[in-house]
């Protein structure tokens, strides 16, 4: 292990050279333009940045893949740690990494995380990301940081550059108090984040250690998951891999709204792969292309049934569910038996969902259900074996209904699917299905929740306070909940339901299809305890009736 110190400047000048490469376990540049201007503050005020790790791949027997490859070169230096950092120096400097192919993609990026330096500020903020209406003062008041960034101290030319840019800005009447010189000292401070000093810590170790390492550092607080270790050693072993093949099909996922981590989908590769979750214990060899290449088959065509299933019952994406850990037993499930009951397979995952199943150690609670696949002679018994590996399963209950719908997010889950199962019209004048565009289930369709007894009618406005006879948890129960999409418009601030029903053409039908019953007259406001109370019992009695439905006759019947 070597240390060394870099400039500001020489590191991205490494970046954009290609002397350093970023291998393809490395996820993408997911800094916001605040983290950015943050750094370039940061090294302003000469504070400490943290070190960058680097990688000496020179000694290893196999060529390590990069993210991006567009010419024949193939660096031995390889950035572990620190390619957000390195990154957004880029962004500072205007220039782009060699890792970063897109032209058009960079230059929207370099446009949008535009940081400007206010000339003229006495006190914080000094730095900004620059917004429409800094953009549009004709004053030299807010310098984008590039531009002085991009002034080398040593050459004459750059430096006279400097000094009649600040005669600019006194000529703008900027910098009262200051002459021309102060103002070029001010810019100068700001240009010598060139040269300030950031500690590279260089080490040539085996790729599976390095990713190791790599796993051990804290970004922000933040632990890397381990299932970057194995990414990198897949990286080694198969070259190209992660770049041409996981990484695209991740990214065709989140398209059709399932947005997963790579972790997540790495663990549904183990589980339908090697039958385990937990990586230290899948065999060496497993990583290997002659049995990792048919194992991501399998798993891609399990994810495409998955994804079937979960669209059979309006669930477009990942956002709505309390935890998507499920679908890497999911997807084991449908791998092992492609013909396993798919309703069945819906109400253990609702049940699983319900009672948090994998809320703790997610890991050890999907180990579980893959020994339970393992050990099983068809579907519906893997199903039923991981049903029991659940808690005691109660019926629904009004009371489930009456919890306040922000904190219930499986509630909230529960109301839509009933909503999805009615076959339920959304509240405009449309005439679609909720989540339909025409006869089109809309990809990554994520539900509204409208309060049916709109918050402004159910509170008094002099005081904040709930009128006499209701209480702040009625006000925000799940009962109280309607479904709605995205795009509807329904300015109901605070009307009385009855006269926003007639105003948008909410009848008895489209109530009905989301289990507001009862004659409309019935709904005023002295009687919204006993509305609610009545309707959150209606949907307790559907959710037990879908979930019955689900498991079959039998099941209904001998829970009769």
């Amino acid at each position: 292990m070597a240390y060394s110190v870099l400039k500001a400047r020489e590191m991205v000048d490494h970046a954009m050279n290609h002397s350093w490469s970023v291998p393809e376990f490395q996820r993408g540049f997911v800094w916001k333009a605040t983290q950015v201007r943050d750094l370039a503050e940061s090294l302003w005020l000469d504070y400490p940045i943290g070190n960058v790790l680097i990688w000496d791949s020179s000694s290893q027997k196999n060529p390590v893949s990069g993210k991006n490859i567009s010419d024949g070169s193939a660096p031995s230096k390889w950035l572990v740690d620190g390619q957000q950092r390195t990154t957004a120096l880029c962004i500072l400097f205007g220039c782009k990494p060699y890792w970063w192919l897109a032209g058009d993609q960079w230059n929207s990026m370099v446009k949008s995380y535009d940081i400007r330096f206010d000339i003229d500020a006495k006190k914080e903020p000094y730095f900004w990301t620059a917004n429409a209406a800094i953009r549009k003062v004709r004053t030299n008041r807010y310098v984008p940081i590039r531009k002085l960034l991009a002034l080398d101290s040593n050459k004459e030319a750059d430096e006279q550059k400097l000094r009649a840019f600040a005669k600019e800005i006194k000529a703008d009447g900027l910098c009262d108090g200051m002459d021309a010189m102060e103002v070029y000292t001010r810019l100068d401070r700001v240009r010598k984040i060139r040269d300030r000093e950031i500690v590279a810590i260089s080490v040539n170790h085996d790729l599976e250690d390095v990713v190791e390492i790599f796993a051990r550092l804290n970004s922000r607080g933040t632990r890397v998951k381990e299932a970057d270790i194995y990414l990198g050693i897949v990286a080694a072993r198969t070259s190209g891999w992660v770049r041409e093949e996981f990484m695209p099909f991740l990214d065709k996922l989140e398209q059709q709204g399932f947005g997963l981590t790579p972790n997540r989908l790495f663990q549904a590769l183990t589980a339908v792969g090697n039958k385990s979750v937990l990586f230290r214990q899948v065999s060496d060899n497993f990583w290997n292309k002659e049995n990792i290449a048919p194992a991501w088959v399998k798993t891609k065509q399990s994810w495409h049934h998955l994804v079937k299933w979960l669209e059979a019952y309006g669930i477009v994406t990942t956002d709505i569910l309390p935890s998507n850990a499920i679908f890497v037993s999911a997807a084991a499930l449908f791998d092992r038996f492609p013909y396993a009951s798919r309703k069945r397979a819906f109400e253990w995952m609702l049940q699983a969902q319900r009672y948090g199943r994998y809320s703790g150690s997610a890991s050890s609670s999907l180990d579980e259900d893959l020994k339970e696949i393992g050990e099983a002679a068809d579907g519906d018994e893997a199903i039923d074996r991981m049903r029991k590996r659940i808690r005691a399963i109660e019926a629904f209950s009004c009371d489930e209904f009456l919890r306040d719908y922000s904190d219930a997010r499986f509630g909230r889950l529960l109301l839509y699917l009933l909503a999805f199962r009615n076959k339920a019209v959304d509240w405009d004048r449309s005439g679609n299905r909720i989540a339909f565009q025409g006869s089109e289930l809309v990809s990554g369709f994520s539900p509204q929740f409208h309060h049916i007894f709109p918050r402004g009618f159910l509170i008094d406005k002099a005081t904040g306070e709930p009128r006499p006879g209701i209480t702040a948890e009625q006000v925000e129960a799940l009962a109280n909940i309607a479904i709605i999409g995205a795009g509807v418009n329904i300015r109901i601030s605070d009307k009385d339901p009855l006269a926003y029903f007639e105003k948008y053409g909410i009848c008895e039908d489209k109530r009905g299809q989301q289990f507001i019953e009862g004659p409309v007259e019935a709904m005023r406001r002295e009687n919204f305890p006993k509305w609610l109370n009545e309707r959150a019992q209606t949907l307790a009695d559907a959710a037990n009736t879908f979930v019955l439905e689900l498991r079959g006759v039998e099941a209904a019947a001998n829970a009769a």
